[in-house]
């Protein structure tokens, strides 16, 4: 039985090897990505490992996007602190830290929570620190992002601060695999602008999307969400790593090239650490991506 058994396994390693040896993967989206092809490879032979603890994404997302007046960046990245303060208490946080294009003084908040009660709480929690802040800022632009049922209860807040809403697609998924510390984590954040007679068309590809990206081990979470009176589709999307990113675009570029001609334009931003845009940079300017560096001090929660 013990030779058996060897034998078996031994047969077992020559086919992986065989495979790998022979595996291909079709054209890059982009030209230079062909460098994350290792990585995919690698990717693609583990990619089963995170399927099981993957659930529905109900989360609620806020966006606030704070132009800071000139001259007052060091200021505002001051405050930081006092947000991290603050958020470490709640408990319906999954994710939460800044990130900052120095060159067009903008501040993003990566920031994710259980619930519409969950992003209240935060609301109220930290209104004595974004007050200082926000006097800070030539400009806030902010959206919510979530389940229709949610965006519901979170109505009046939007209108109060003028945020725009967009619906969470019900097929997104997250892969429940971010671990609570220190938020390493790449995201990408595309903005499509789909025209109307060509919606319908856009958002009938999601699934498709969503089949690629589902055995990804790679991926935090995955979901469309869209602003269909602003004719916009976003999509929440997180990744472990810069080569994570990388394996994705490879990943997707069939189903890219069925939503090619389905929208007038695609604005792109990156958002991650330091190290991690390092490794981006040839994507980001091929691709035209504004680069968002991650704080050190930014969390994971859960």
């Amino acid at each position: 039985p013990f030779m058996r058994a060897l034998v078996a396994c031994l047969a077992l390693a020559a086919t992986m090897f065989i495979a790998l040896r022979d595996f291909s993967l079709p054209p890059s989206l982009m030209g230079t990505i062909t460098k994350s092809r290792p990585a995919f490879r690698t990717a693609v032979l583990r990619r089963h490992l995170s399927a099981g603890a993957r659930t529905k994404d109900t989360r609620v997302s806020i966006h606030p996007y704070f132009t800071v007046k000139e001259g007052k960046m060091d200021e505002f990245k001051a405050t930081f602190g006092d947000f991290y303060k603050c958020v470490d208490k709640e408990t319906n946080c999954f994710y939460y830290g800044f990130s900052v294009n120095d060159d067009e003084r903008v501040v993003y908040n990566r920031e994710c929570y259980d619930s519409a009660e969950g992003l209240l709480k935060h609301i109220d929690n930290t209104a004595a620190v974004a007050g200082p802040a926000g006097d800070l800022c030539s400009e806030v632009k902010l959206e919510i992002h979530g389940p229709a049922e949610e965006l519901k209860k979170l109505e009046p807040l939007a209108k109060d601060i003028d945020a725009k809403m967009f619906v969470l697609d019900g097929n997104g998924f997250t892969n429940n695999n971010m671990k609570p510390g220190k938020d390493t984590a790449v995201s990408i954040h595309p903005y499509f602008k789909v025209p109307a007679d060509k919606w319908d068309q856009f958002v009938a590809a999601f699934e498709k999307y969503y089949e690629a990206v589902k055995n990804e081990p790679n991926n935090h979470h995955y979901a469309f969400s869209f602003n269909k009176d602003e004719g916009i589709v976003f999509n929440r999307e997180q990744y472990d790593s810069a080569e994570g990113l990388l394996a994705h675009i490879e990943n997707t570029a069939p189903v890219n090239e069925v939503t090619a001609g389905l929208f007038d334009s695609v604005d792109l931003e990156i958002h991650g650490p330091a190290s991690e845009l390092e490794k981006l940079k040839d994507f980001a300017e091929e691709s035209g991506s504004k680069l968002f560096v991650l704080d050190e001090n930014a969390r994971c929660y859960k």
